[in-house]
């Protein structure tokens, strides 16, 4: 059975798991928002206004901007911290497996 993150390690791992979370949330904004604009497209052949591609790119701009700190925040965390490292990984490892099978199988 996983273990969820201990006080101790939650605590180390704080800046990084944030910026994960960070980076979780304006890629889902970012795909979000691009569906929207598809869906648009699709469903009354209008094509996004300058406006919109202007506000999709910007989303898009924030998710790279939101990886390169996760990137940054993992690696300090590894260098000062490598089992805590280790324990965020698979910490992540099992939100995002528990997650996929919610959605490949949502009555479970």
């Amino acid at each position: 059975m996983f273990a969820l993150l201990d006080t101790n390690i939650r605590e180390v791992t704080a800046d990084a798991l944030g910026a994960y979370n960070a980076m979780e949330t304006t890629k889902r904004r970012h795909f979000d928002y691009m569906n929207l604009l598809e869906a648009k497209q699709k469903k009354f052949n209008l094509s996004a206004t300058q406006d919109e591609s202007d506000l999709l790119a910007s989303l898009l701009l924030d998710h790279n901007q939101a990886v390169a700190h996760f990137k940054k925040q993992s690696k300090s965390l590894q260098q000062a911290h490598p089992e805590a490292h280790h324990a965020l990984f698979a910490y992540i490892s099992v939100l995002n497996e528990a997650i996929s099978e919610v959605v490949q199988h949502p009555s479970h």
